[in-house]
């Protein structure tokens, strides 16, 4: 017998869950005002960004649990750099990464591309 259609997903308009949307509105701001140069990220957010970055090594994927352990290297400090933003980021895509009908793999992606240039960017400022 096959599972049940979860009930997101049998809408006519598949309205994505308010977790899912929430992560993907944060990633996609973060995104664009990263590369517009409004937002630039603080010495601790590229410090925890790489850390990120390197817990990921072996496979290459984002997950709950290297976010949280990346969240508590930032501690209080990160919430209240450049606004919190990119702690913010990183809190919303916890229960994305933690419940498999919310995760989108887009967001996932779009967010692991963005921790990559928030890690260079801070390799860039320790070389200039």
């Amino acid at each position: 017998m096959a599972a049940p259609v979860p009930a997101h997903l049998s809408s006519p308009l598949f309205l994505e869950p308010v977790a899912t949307d929430r992560a993907r509105s944060r990633v996609e701001a973060l995104v664009a005002d990263h590369r517009t140069g409004a937002w630039a990220p603080t010495p601790l957010e590229s410090r925890v960004a790489e850390l990120l970055l390197a817990s990921t090594t072996a496979d290459g994927m984002l997950t709950a649990r290297r976010i949280r352990a990346a969240l508590w290297e930032g501690d209080l400090a990160m919430t209240y750099e450049n606004d919190g933003r990119f702690a913010q980021l990183l809190a919303d895509l916890v229960p994305v990464l933690d419940d498999p009908e919310l995760t989108s793999l887009d967001i996932v992606d779009a967010a692991g591309e963005l921790v990559a240039a928030i890690a260079a960017s801070g390799s860039e400022a320790l070389v200039a």
